[in-house]
C-alpha cells in the first residue's frame, strides 16, 4: 500500500490546502523513528525531515529493514528508547543509531 502512488500522482484535482511547511519552529517534543532499510520511507527522507525540524527533534534510526520500527523487529535499543519517550516524554540527548 505505501508504495502505490498512482492515485495521488494522477489525481485530477488541486489540493484544498497549501502544503505544510516543515521548519525548525514549533514544539520541541518530536521523536522520529526510522528503519535504516525501509523500502516505503527511505532513510534519506528521514534525514531530510530531521534536518528540517532542527533542534526540536531527535531521531532514532533502527538497523533493520521493513516498514515497522517499534516493537516489531526485536531491536531492544530502539524499543527501549521509544518506550522511554512515550512513557516519560524524555527524548534521547542526541540522535541515536540502534545497531
Amino acid at each position: 500500500m505505501p508504495v502505490n502512488i498512482g492515485p495521488c500522482a494522477y489525481w485530477p484535482y488541486r489540493p484544498a490546502e497549501a502544503p505544510v511547511r516543515v521548519t525548525s519552529q514549533g514544539p520541541s517534543n518530536v521523536l522520529l523513528v526510522q528503519n535504516l532499510r525501509d523500502p516505503a520511507t527511505p532513510y534519506s527522507g528521514a534525514l531530510r525531515m530531521r534536518e528540517a525540524l532542527g533542534s526540536r527533534a531527535r531521531m532514532v534510526a533502527v538497523d533493520s529493514g521493513g516498514h515497522g520500527s517499534y516493537l516489531v523487529n526485536g531491536n531492544a535499543c530502539g524499543d527501549d528508547t521509544v518506550t522511554t519517550f512515550l512513557v516519560t516524554g524524555r527524548r534521547p540527548a542526541r540522535d541515536t543509531i540502534c545497531r
